[in-house]
């Protein structure tokens, strides 16, 4: 069984690009808001956590059904991109900006 042709390969990994988007917009917080929260938020790693797994079903579906590794590549891509954004967004320190290992409360 052949897979999708170049154009269709393009349009389908768009599209899976913009799914995990969308549900990274759904199920995580502004990016704006966990910079500004406290550091190590467990709440925040939660929402992150959910967000990269329903992605991953979702991009793995958008794949098996299409027969095509450039969605499953570019939507993976997509995937870790967004989930290291909010990683680092959340150890980030709101008093000093930087990196930190302790878990601040939210004031």
């Amino acid at each position: 069984m052949a897979g999708l042709k170049p154009s269709e390969e393009i349009i389908a990994a768009s599209f899976s690009v913009a799914s995990v988007i969308g549900i990274f917009s759904m199920h995580a917080p502004n990016l704006a808001d966990v910079r500004g929260d406290g550091a190590n938020n467990d709440n925040t790693r939660r929402s992150v956590r959910s967000a990269i797994l329903t992605s991953i079903a979702v991009v793995s579906g958008m794949a098996l059904l299409a027969k095509s590794p450039a969605i499953y590549v570019i939507g993976g891509l997509t995937i870790a991109v967004e989930g290291f954004q909010y990683a680092h967004a959340n150890t980030l320190s709101k008093d000093t900006g930087k990196v930190t290992t302790d878990v601040e409360g939210s004031d």
